[in-house]
């Protein structure tokens, strides 16, 4: 029994600190084996799986955009090319608040709402997550400084090269060749699931023009690359990499000197150029004016920018009058004369005596011919076919259309392309309006009256036509009807391009060869055909043209056209208290084809000119079309007419001795 005054129990103390130890102790051991087991279960157990989350982290796959294919022209000037910026993007899984990030690089650089409302649509389509999305293209050498300098304060913004597309000749081919421009979602859903994934590095597609056409073989194939990044999304290191297949380049038929020829002879003039060889069908020139400077499509264009474009209703930038339909005029009368030759309405010894008018059986209203305008009471006389299309006389062919019937014009002028879209690779032109009973009744709900064949046998009235069907049908009679159809490419990555024709579109047959010489004759008389003691026998371009350049070496075969824009009296035209606005003034045409009537060497161009509000063909487009031709004989090709025209001529059978034309 313990003392009376003992004060501590050392056993029962030391039990319970033994006791506390083993708690401890035990406590501690399964603290460390829980440690183990977990360490266990994170290193061994989940290794893959945590492995895995760590390399997202830092590993990101992201695309490698292949670069554009470059568009050449014929003699391999670059009509397409890419040129290197630099851009400003957002990775915006790294960016801890993105509209504060927003806000402070606004006061770093230019940033407006426009380019924030963009970003955020890039935003919406982008699929592929840690993938950097374009903030502000093109930034200048200022605006990157400030960038870098700022950069640890800009977690997931990063600058990062990129080529984009440039066109060094500018308005001069923004119908052409066309434009690219940002992707938009309506074309992304319009793609496959393939071509989308194809499309994850690159922000641009073809929009117009030869760009959207050749879509296919410009834009190249998608790569990709592993990365390693830093957690402000800066790339540290490349770690493996599937290179792209760059887009093919392609060779387009077009000659960018005939281009700047053809826009320069347009002068002031709105209007547009078609050229063709008529061998090939290649489409040697194609110019719209006023153009648009395309590259400011390419990084997206301000709205401001776009407004301008949009509003001018006078110069309409955007609309390409090469493409777009007019009512053709006169050019369209040796179409009309081949149809009468074939179908016998008319022959080499037909004609009529022309009193200035013409008047349906029955009917008072006179269709007045051009000479009315210049000579009251006037007419062309007796006149057969040639004299008909030489001298422009509407009176002969009121009478030929108003015998042959619209549908025997339709069904012939047909087989030229009107109504129809011939070009292999021009898919956006419009096919303009050859007119049938059928089509009248079905597309306006009424019948066919004579009236308007009258109409339609000028080039007027319900009859349509682009600058590009007229240089086609131009060419079609420079071919003697063999059709080769307009197209705009030549090679692809230097290889002759063969276009898939999937149906084949005859030439033209005429009973009698010799109709091809005979219309030959009367288009060359046109330009060629001089002065003599006949009132107005002389062709309608010869002042502009052959009288101008009297020691042309070639002969050049051609028509005129005027087309009525809007519906004038006689007597307000021949007023001189009446000023008629330019915007309301006649639109002039001339289609031609050359060399002509030459037996060494076959036509080698065909052209078609519109001029807007011209209001004379054969003194405003014709001499365009003259210097189109010019350039391209003379200049490009060099053709050495003077040697050429004094070799031995080769005999060849015609029906009838040909016309020799006499510039003397």
């Amino acid at each position: 029994m313990p003392g009376k005054w003992q004060l501590k129990d050392h056993e029962a103390e030391r039990l319970l600190f033994d006791g506390r130890l083993l708690t401890a102790v035990v406590l501690i051991a399964l603290f460390f084996v829980a440690l183990v087991l977990k360490l266990i279960n994170l290193q061994i157990t989940q290794y893959e799986y945590f492995s895995a989350r760590s390399d997202g982290n830092r590993l990101h796959s992201q695309y490698v955009p292949p670069a554009r294919g470059l568009i050449f022209d014929r003699s391999g000037e670059l009509l397409a090319d890419n040129q290197p910026i630099f851009n400003l993007t957002v990775v915006e899984e790294q960016v801890v608040d993105i509209n504060e990030t927003l806000n402070f690089l606004a006061t770093l650089i230019r940033l407006t709402d426009e380019d924030i409302a963009q970003f955020n649509i890039r935003l919406d389509r982008n699929r592929v997550p840690f993938a950097s999305v374009p903030l502000r293209y093109v930034l200048t050498d200022d605006e990157k400084s400030r960038v870098a300098v700022n950069s640890h304060l800009l977690a997931g913004v990063a600058i990062e090269p990129q080529f984009v597309r440039h066109y060094p000749l500018s308005s001069l081919t923004a119908h052409s060749v066309g434009y690219v421009s940002e992707i938009n979602q309506e074309e992304l859903d319009q793609l496959s699931e393939d071509d989308r994934e194809n499309y994850g590095g690159t922000n641009h597609i073809g929009k117009t023009g030869a760009e959207r056409t050749y879509e296919d073989l410009l834009h190249g194939t998608v790569g990709y690359e592993i990365v390693e990044k830093n957690n402000r999304g800066q790339v540290m290191r490349y770690l493996d990499r599937t290179d792209p297949i760059a887009g093919k380049s392609i060779e387009l038929h077009m000659d960018a000197r005939l281009q700047q020829a053809a826009e320069k002879a347009l002068g002031e003039f709105r209007g547009a150029v078609v050229a063709i060889e008529p061998s090939t069908g290649g489409i040697l020139a194609m110019v719209s004016k006023p153009g648009f400077d395309p590259n400011l499509f390419v990084t997206g264009i301000s709205n401001k920018d776009y407004s301008v474009l949009v509003t001018d209703e006078v110069n309409t930038p955007l609309f390409d009058r090469t493409t777009n339909p007019y009512p053709p005029g006169s050019t369209v009368k040796p179409f009309l004369g081949l149809a009468g030759l074939h179908n016998d309405f008319v022959d080499y010894d037909f004609t009529i005596q022309d009193p200035g008018y013409f008047r349906l059986p029955g009917v008072r209203y006179r269709w007045g011919d051009y000479t009315l305008r210049t000579v009251i009471g006037g007419g062309h006389g007796q006149t057969d076919l040639q004299k008909a299309i030489y001298q422009s006389c509407d009176t002969f062919f009121y009478d030929l259309g108003h015998r042959m019937g619209i549908d025997t014009i339709h069904g012939f002028m047909s087989q030229f392309g009107f109504g129809q879209n011939f070009a292999l690779d021009i898919a956006y032109a419009r096919t303009g309006v050859l007119p049938s009973e059928d089509w009248k009744r079905s597309s306006r709900g009424e019948p066919w009256y004579p009236g308007d064949t009258i109409n339609s046998s000028i080039g007027q009235g319900y009859m349509w036509a682009t600058p590009l069907q007229l240089a086609t049908a131009a060419s079609i009679i420079a071919n003697k009807g063999k059709v080769k159809q307009p197209r705009m490419l030549k090679s692809v990555d230097g290889e002759p391009y063969d276009q898939v024709i999937t149906s084949k579109i005859p030439d033209v047959f005429l009973k009698d060869p010799d109709y091809w010489r005979y219309i030959e004759e009367a288009m060359t008389m046109v330009v060629h055909r001089p002065f003599s003691d006949q009132f107005r026998d002389y062709g309608t371009a010869y002042e502009a043209i052959a009288m101008v350049d009297r020691d042309m070496s070639y002969k050049m075969a051609g028509k005129s056209g005027s087309a009525q824009v809007v519906g004038i009296s006689q007597d307000i035209l021949s007023s001189t208290d009446i000023v008629v606005s330019d915007l309301n003034k006649d639109h002039g045409l001339f289609i031609s084809f050359a060399p002509a009537q030459n037996p060494h060497l076959a036509p080698q161009i065909a052209v078609a000119v519109f001029v807007e509000n011209g209001e004379h063909g054969s003194s405003v487009a014709g001499p365009i079309a003259k210097a189109v031709t010019d350039k391209y004989l003379l200049d490009i090709l060099q053709i050495d007419f003077d040697t050429l025209n004094n070799l031995p001529p080769l005999s060849e059978p015609v029906k009838r001795p040909l016309i020799t034309v006499s510039d003397e």
